[in-house]
């Protein structure tokens, strides 16, 4: 195991969270148990803390966040920015891009197509989500993107809503750092969100899917209203069933990476997203990651035909433990 990165299954559980974050301790966690992670790597917390220090970013970081007005959102937006681009605009050293490099080649062709996720290490604790804050960026292909993007995943630790969320939650900004997650990424025919309860009725009785053509990301970023599934975790009954119309799904944008929303096949718009096959099998997961985390867990995931691939999972905040 290199000193800054390290595969899925390689990181002991000492000190987990604080090396590859909430999201990349969890994947780590679930690769080990055999469940259906595609592979990937972390760019543990330690790289981007000597990234900070050999530039010397720590002080000016920090300082820039006193001279912030916090009853001012124009302060907050334009100080953040600020301190973002002034990490973006330093150089990754060169040791470090290589180790990067080295690592992503071991993906598939070499050239493969990856996610590139946040993991901050205050990230996906059971009384605070900082779910969505940091930024993702999705088909990322090729050396220099990868370094490029990792990059930005930094820099979006500063961003206006994460500074402000940590100042509420009374965090200290000197206690914070970010992993990075590196994982192939799953050109998904259909994707969404799966609740191994219910939150909104604190049932732990049954799971909660919801599913949309194309990438997971026209649920996350509410480009789509998903079809909403409702099924018993014991008897695999669906109680509840809405099937939405489907106007818009997102894809991967062209060979060279990215993705873009285009129109659901005029067939496909208002028909169910998942076969009962598909339902069941993500039911079965649902059972076998909450068993494994001893609580509910809020988890995204991807099919591709017909074989489903775990995303993420980090727990759900919201249910009451005396139901």
């Amino acid at each position: 195991m290199d000193k800054y990165l390290a595969w899925f299954n390689e990181i002991p559980d000492e000190n987990l969270g604080k090396l590859a974050g909430g999201k990349g301790a969890s994947l780590c966690r679930m690769s080990r148990a055999g469940l259906p992670v595609p592979e990937g790597f972390i760019i543990k917390s330690e790289m981007f803390n000597a990234f900070m220090e050999q530039n010397n970013l720590w002080e000016y970081v920090f300082e820039k966040i006193e001279t912030i007005d916090f009853s001012s959102d124009a302060s907050l937006v334009a100080v953040a920015a600020e301190i973002r681009q002034h990490i973006i605009d330093t150089p990754v050293p060169h040791d470090m891009a290589i180790d990067l490099v080295n690592y992503y080649t071991q993906i598939g062709s070499g050239r493969e197509p990856v996610a590139i996720r946040s993991s901050g290490t205050a990230e996906d604790l059971d009384d605070a989500s900082f779910a969505g804050q940091q930024e993702t960026y999705l088909f990322v292909i090729g050396n220099d993107d990868v370094v490029k993007f990792v990059k930005e995943v930094w820099a979006s630790l500063y961003n206006d809503r994460a500074i402000f969320y940590r100042r509420e939650k009374k965090f200290d900004e000197r206690s914070i750092s970010i992993a990075v997650v590196c994982q192939r990424m799953i050109s998904a025919q259909k994707a969404g969100v799966m609740f191994t309860s219910n939150p909104i009725t604190n049932d732990y009785d049954t799971v909660v899917l919801e599913a949309a053509w194309g990438l997971g990301e026209a649920i996350v970023s509410g480009i789509v209203t998903p079809d909403n599934l409702w099924i018993n975790k014991h008897t695999g009954e669906v109680t509840t069933e809405y099937i939405s119309e489907k106007e818009t799904m997102v894809i991967r944008a062209s060979e060279y990476g990215g993705s873009k929303e285009v129109p659901v096949p005029e067939d496909q718009r208002e028909a169910p997203v998942l076969t009962g096959d598909e339902r069941r099998q993500l039911v079965d997961l649902a059972n076998k990651i909450e068993a494994f985390y001893k609580k509910p867990e809020d988890i995204e995931w991807a099919i591709v035909d017909g074989k489903v691939h775990l995303l993420q999972s980090r727990p759900i905040t919201t249910m009451k433990k005396d139901a």
